[in-house]
């Protein structure tokens, strides 16, 4: 995997060689780092290392399992796998630095226009979180649903590796990096601090108060305690949703199991999320736009091309 650059365009796991992909995906880390670096320092931010240290200590095992099993004990599944696991944790810590600083921008919130939206189509965000928070068990089986992403992420990562869809994984992983990146840039330009915010319910949220804090200017030690997610527009739980049910594509009974799972998580994203309607509105757009910008790139040739790819 390191160390043989050819192409994309073998079909089995244990014959690809993902050289440009591996560039390119460390290439991007490293850019989005450096511009997280510069935001840090031209904000008088600092970064405290204790939120990141199990994330730090992880990749840096995972990184050293997959050296191992390239070069002493070749296996190219183990290596392939914890390749990507390194890359996945890797990303989401200098992606979630770049959502608190892209906060500090201090735009104008969205939230009035968003609430107004939800109205236009006769969605009442109020009426539909006071009709989950009366009913104390449906309010926990959409509570497990909503924190059901990473989980799915984390099987989905094991099981194409070990179906041999290694190519099908690399393209999850780009999914989930484009589509977040994007979603950072919008959430820049168009902030809002959400329905629990807008509307004074869960007080005791802490994305509210953490996004509060950055978008006024008074948050500047980023990793002293849980990084939280503060995004809300789009939805980028939405989004990764829609994303995860197309990666399994081709697969009837996980499609089935991963599709059945993720309108599940959409019901529960207005009033376990607190996002406004518009916001899972905005999320499936942002998830088509992914989609489309990821199979322009495999078309390319920049990534593996996963329809070419034969199922096990």
């Amino acid at each position: 995997m390191w160390k043989n650059l050819k192409n994309w365009k073998e079909k089995r796991i244990g014959k690809i060689e993902p050289s440009l992909n591996t560039r390119m995906v460390w290439v991007m880390l490293a850019l989005v780092g450096v511009a997280d670096a510069i935001g840090l320092k031209a904000e008088g931010i600092r970064l405290m290392p204790h939120d990141f240290l199990t994330n730090i200590f992880t990749i840096t095992i995972l990184l050293a399992i997959s050296v191992t099993y390239t070069y002493i004990r070749r296996s190219d599944r183990i290596a392939e796998m914890t390749h990507m696991g390194a890359v996945f944790l890797a990303f989401a810590a200098v992606s979630a630095i770049a959502s608190y600083l892209v906060a500090e921008l201090h735009r104008p919130l969205v939230d009035d226009y968003l609430a107004a939206s939800d109205r236009a189509l006769g969605l009442d965000w109020l009426a539909c979180y006071k009709w989950v928070a009366a009913r104390p068990l449906i309010k926990k089986a959409l509570f497990a649903a909503y924190g059901s992403l990473i989980p799915q992420i984390i099987f989905l990562l094991l099981f194409l590796n070990f179906r041999g869809r290694c190519a099908r994984c690399w393209e999850m992983i780009w999914l989930f990096m484009v589509s977040c990146l994007i979603c950072i840039v919008f959430s820049g330009l168009w902030p809002a601090v959400g329905a629990f915010g807008f509307y004074h319910v869960e007080p005791d949220s802490n994305y509210v108060h953490v996004f509060t804090e950055l978008h006024n200017g008074t948050l500047k030690v980023i990793g002293d305690k849980h990084v939280e997610g503060i995004i809300q527009f789009p939805s980028f739980h939405m989004a990764l949703a829609i994303l995860l049910i197309y990666v399994s594509r081709g697969m009837p009974i996980l499609f089935l199991t991963l599709l059945e799972l993720n309108i599940l998580l959409f019901i529960s994203t207005p009033p376990i999320g607190g996002h406004h309607f518009a916001d899972l509105w905005g999320g499936v757009v942002l998830a088509l736009m992914t989609i489309l910008l990821v199979r322009k790139a495999f078309a390319a040739g920049l990534m593996p091309d996963t329809e070419k790819i034969s199922s096990m």
